[in-house]
Parts: C-alpha cells; structure tokens; sequence
C-alpha cells in the first residue's frame, strides 16, 4: 500500500544489558555445540522489568524528539508477543495512561514478530481517514524472561531477546518518509508453531513452556519442514520484489534493510539473497542483530533506530523493513531518510 505524507517524526529504543552467549554456555543455559554452530554473540535481558514498562520508556525517547505534543497523538498501537501481565488486562492502556494520557483509542497489536509493521500499516490507514488526525503512537515490548519460555531454547536457531521500541507516525512532519507498506499470509502453514499442542486449555494455564522447536517437529501439515521453508522463502522473496515495484524501486534503490534477527549468516544469506549475494548480507544489520537476540516484533524498528542513532544513514538513503511472524505473515516497509534527526550521531559517509 503506498502511503502518501506519512512521516517517522520519532523513534526510541530501549535494549537492556546483554548476557554474552558465552556467559550463558559457562551457566548450562545455552549448548555448547550450538553456540559454536551458530553466530548469537550476546542476548538483551531485562531481568524483572515489565514488557509495558519497557515499552513507556521508549515511547517518552519517540515523543520526546518527535515535535509533537501529546494532544496531536490520535491513536496508541501497543504491540506485544509474549504476555505483559496478567491475563484479561489491557496493557496497551497502561502504556497510554503513563505517555500521552487522555481519551484516545488504544490498541493491542497481536501479530507475532511481525506486529510492529502491521501496526505501522494500521495506524496509516488510519491517520488518513480523517482530516482531522495527526499522530500515531506505535509501541512493541516483550520480556522473556518468565517461566514459560527458556529464551536460550524456546525456538530453532534462535534466542529471544528482551527490548521495546516506540514510533510516532506524523502525517505533519518527521525525519523520514513511510512510502510503502504490504503484509501476506501464509495460513497453511499456522500448523508450524501450534504442532501437537491442544487448543484447549490453553498451555500457558496449565503451565506448558513454550517450546518452539518441539512444535515445528511434530508439524503434521500436508507438507514436510523443507517445502514448508521454501515456500516461506518464495513468499517473501515476492513480497520483497512487489514491494519495489509497487514504489518505483529495484533492490539498488535500498540502502540498508532493517530485518528480522538471526545469528546463523547463511540463514541471513538466504533471507536477503534479493539484494545480491553479497551486497544483501552487507545492507543487514546482522552484527547488531546477533548482539541483542531475537527481540519479537521489535527487531525491524531497533534496527532502524540503530542505523539512525550509529550515523549509518543520511539524507535520501531508503531502508527496507523486513518482518515475518507466526501466522505465517510478512511485511515489507520501506522508510526513505528525509534528514538526518538532530538526536543521531552525524553520519558516516559523505553527504
């Protein structure tokens, strides 16, 4: 969907202290053999600190740079995977009571690690159907560190990470342009992260950890782990070209690709092979990725807010937003770089 006057005027970023994938082989959390296979340098934990916290902290460092008053904020989007608290609460209004305040819409965004970018799609939508609005706050959050879930195990090749990220989406004004934004789905394939597990109870009441690798290997859909990887391949190698295309670019257009967080550099090989062989792993952002783990939907915006914050990015330069989630889903987004915000650091390369 192409997307005109819709503006990033901020964006914040909170990563807690890392726990090196070192320190964690040394506890007996992470496999020894697993650790040298794969390249997960360091992983963010937040300890006891709540997701909605997390994401209150971010969202003040978006608004704060954003050149908004709280009052031109017509929507809250709060953009969870994990649980936030306790059941049958409403998380999002929390993150709303302790931001921007007031009587606004507020939202929870349930889309996996793809959520961030839905929710990016939704505010924009819904920003443009009415004269009359302004802003959008987007915030995501998630710690991993609860019982139910072992983040040094929980899902294959990966390791979840605790971190939160903020947005506000302008239709005034802002640092860079949100030019275009599609998702697919892939509903065939929802069987790969439910495996054999009932639908009801559901675990999390009954005290079922959360085991992502278990249920991939007992996924009994019409097709086996391999055509079930290509077929994600080839849906979102698609989704990459239509997304070019439908804005006018070819991959030499993008700068820098903001993708989901792995450790394994064939995996991101095969994930950008879109942009060349070697030119794709180059535009990722695997070296920060592998130091924080694989933080749900905030991936895609941390990376961005990386980019920006290091000086890795000037005026002109697009970025491709690059998520995938449960579901299965994708999203595409590309960000074109208007300035460069006063809150980064100048950057790298010459204007």
């Amino acid at each position: 969907m192409l997307l005109s006057d819709l503006y990033i005027a901020g964006l914040g970023a909170r990563i807690p202290e890392r726990v090196t994938t070192k320190e964690a082989v040394a506890a007996g959390w992470y496999d020894a053999a697993e650790a040298e296979a794969l390249g997960w340098e360091s992983v963010a934990v937040a300890g006891d600190v709540p997701a909605p916290d997390l994401a209150i902290e971010a969202a003040h460092q978006a608004l704060q740079v954003s050149g908004h008053a709280p009052s031109e904020v017509d929507i809250l989007m709060h953009v969870s995977c994990n649980h936030q608290g306790p059941d049958l609460w409403s998380p999002q209004h929390y993150v709303l009571r302790n931001t921007v305040g007031g009587t606004i819409p507020a939202l929870e965004i349930r889309q996996g690690c793809n959520g961030f970018l839905a929710a990016m799609e939704l505010a924009g939508t819904y920003l443009a159907a009415a004269e009359y609005r302004t802003a959008a706050l987007i915030t995501s959050a998630d710690n991993w560190g609860d019982p139910l879930v072992d983040r040094w195990r929980a899902t294959p090749g990966g390791l979840f990470g605790d971190a939160a990220t903020a947005c506000v989406l302008s239709r005034r004004t802002g640092f860079a342009r949100l030019v275009n934004v599609r998702a697919v789905s892939l509903p065939e394939l929802e069987e790969l992260n439910r495996g054999g597990e009932p639908l009801f109870p559901p675990g999390c009441t009954t005290g079922v950890k959360v085991d992502l690798r278990e249920r991939a290997a007992t996924y009994k859909g019409g097709q086996d782990l391999v055509n079930a990887g290509q077929l994600m391949g080839e849906t979102q190698r698609a989704l990459i070209k239509e997304t070019l295309e439908e804005a006018g670019l070819g991959p030499g257009d993008i700068t820098r690709v903001a993708h989901q967080f792995v450790g394994d550099l064939n995996v991101l090989r095969r994930l950008l092979e879109p942009f060349g062989e070697d030119s794709g792993v180059a535009k990722g952002v695997w070296d920060f990725g592998r130091s924080v783990g694989h933080t749900g939907a905030n991936d895609q915006t941390s990376g961005l807010h990386h980019l920006v914050s290091t000086g890795q990015l000037r005026r002109g330069d697009r970025v491709m937003l690059l998520g995938a989630g449960a579901g299965i889903s994708f999203s595409c987004a590309v960000v074109e770089m208007l300035d460069v915000p006063s809150w980064a650091a100048a950057p790298d390369r010459a204007a």
